[in-house]
């Protein structure tokens, strides 16, 4: 495996074309290992899987990275297996719609329904895992996918019926058990978060679980490392400067912050595509990303190279949306051979 550096910038390629840990075959290994990344990011298992599972589900799957991957795969954990769903609130997907996630009340922050202790197995089996795959840690997405309302702090203390200042406190405690399970499984673990939403001024009540986790590991005096991976300041910039002014921004908006936190360390990240005409759906056809005149991926090696000289944690979004299937070659080659030059004249 490859070691983690801690002095080059590592490029870590994050995708939903990944599939599952117990679908990432020898195809897709050797893709990777044939790519420019340093490690990519592979679900333990699916955002919406309600699955019950142990260690030996998994075995096959770790035998054959183990034997056959020359980069890091790092474990991606969901905080929407503990967050419900309520009929006629916006969700990501028809997925959301399950038993499972209609009985939980905002977030199983209390496990009434189980689901924060099924959350803390998820979590418990990624950090082992990844140790015995020599990686450097995982990969946690904090996205509500099930109901973006329980990002609002009144909205989960309605639906708990619990005082708002109560449910500040316990989503810390659940921050500060994560943190526990981290320093018995993987104590050198790095947490690199896609987002944070500290620096941000929508505040989402999953801030407070990272705050939970970042307090802790302080008290602790914890070697755990944790990466804020820039996602809510968007995939997307209209050019080189606007990429520039962003990171400038961002920089100020977490200066007290990571002096506050010891173990904090700032991460960016990009969605390139490499046909413009592509950007046809959702996202990609709003905003900064639908004002982008960024036509192939080589329009955005500039930009790429910014982010790998301003932070030492850059991931890239292979976007379905772009179609930038990282696992098909007549896709990848033009991808792989432009980060390729990039990553050549970082390293």
């Amino acid at each position: 495996m490859k070691l983690f550096s801690t002095v080059l910038p590592y490029l870590l390629l994050v995708s939903f074309y990944s599939g599952q840990i117990n679908n990432f075959g020898i195809d897709k290994i050797k893709a990777i290992n044939e790519s420019p990344y340093d490690g990519v990011a592979v679900p333990l298992i699916g955002a919406y899987d309600t699955g019950k599972y142990d260690e030996k589900d998994f075995e096959p799957a770790i035998k054959l990275i183990k034997k056959e991957s020359k980069k890091d795969i790092w474990p991606w954990v969901f905080f929407n297996r503990f967050i419900g769903y309520k009929e006629g609130e916006r969700s990501l997907s028809p997925m959301a719609k399950t038993k499972y996630f209609q009985s939980i009340k905002g977030m199983d922050i209390y496990n009434k329904s189980g689901a924060l202790k099924d959350f803390k197995n998820i979590w418990r089996m990624s950090l082992k895992i990844a140790k015995e795959l020599r990686s450097p840690g995982i990969v946690i997405d904090p996205e509500a996918y099930n109901s973006y309302r329980n990002y609002q702090l009144s909205y989960l203390a309605r639906q708990i019926h619990k005082p708002e200042e109560e449910i500040k406190k316990r989503l810390k405690q659940v921050g500060a058990e994560l943190v526990e399970i981290a320093e018995n499984e993987y104590p050198e673990a790095t947490l690199w978060f896609l987002f944070t939403g500290l620096g941000s001024p929508q505040y989402r009540t999953v801030i407070y679980i990272i705050q939970g986790m970042l307090e802790r590991a302080k008290k602790k005096g914890s070697k755990l490392k944790f990466v804020s991976g820039g996602e809510l300041w968007g995939y997307c910039y209209e050019s080189l400067d606007d990429l520039k002014e962003t990171i400038k921004k961002r920089n100020a908006s977490f200066s007290d912050i990571i002096g506050t936190y010891p173990n904090l360390y700032l991460g960016g990240t990009i969605a390139p595509w490499n046909d413009i005409k592509l950007k046809k759906e959702g996202y990609f056809t709003k905003g900064k990303c639908g004002r982008s005149k960024l036509k192939t991926i080589e329009d955005f090696k500039p930009l790429i190279a910014q982010l790998l000289k301003s932070y030492q944690y850059v991931w890239i979004y292979a976007a379905k949306m772009v179609r930038y299937n990282p696992y098909s070659p007549d896709v990848s080659s033009a991808y792989n051979k432009t980060i390729g030059e990039l990553i050549s004249g970082s390293h």
